[in-house]
């Protein structure tokens, strides 16, 4: 969705809410996870791809521990300018541990 944004909108990125995106559960929390966003001012288009780096852009905090994998561990979504083309984003997930990532196999071929 935040690729998609930036080819309509140019070179800035967007907030949950500006690209239409929308956290599950209520309030941002499920029973298993919270989510969260780095930076709140995405929704005034005024943070441009080409100057910002955003690391953990994405965040998914365990609220629970889940099988091996302990409690607030934190899955995330990094976002930057791609160097290769412009006006285009790399995302780069990250999976907390190896035991984390028995549940989510493929969360870190996000932006792939």
């Amino acid at each position: 969705m935040q690729q998609a944004y930036i080819s309509e909108a140019g070179t800035v990125l967007g907030n949950y809410k500006v690209i239409g995106y929308s956290t599950p559960g209520e309030g941002n929390k499920t029973t298993n996870f919270g989510y969260t966003e780095e930076t709140r001012s995405w929704d005034k288009n005024t943070v441009a791809l080409t100057t910002t780096d955003i690391t953990n852009a994405w965040k998914a905090a365990s609220r629970v521990k889940l099988n091996d994998c302990a409690i607030d561990k934190i899955w995330s979504v990094s976002v930057k300018a791609s160097n290769q083309n412009a006006g285009e984003a790399t995302f780069t997930a990250k999976v907390p541990s190896d035991e984390c990532e028995a549940l989510t196999p493929s969360f870190t071929k996000i932006g792939k």
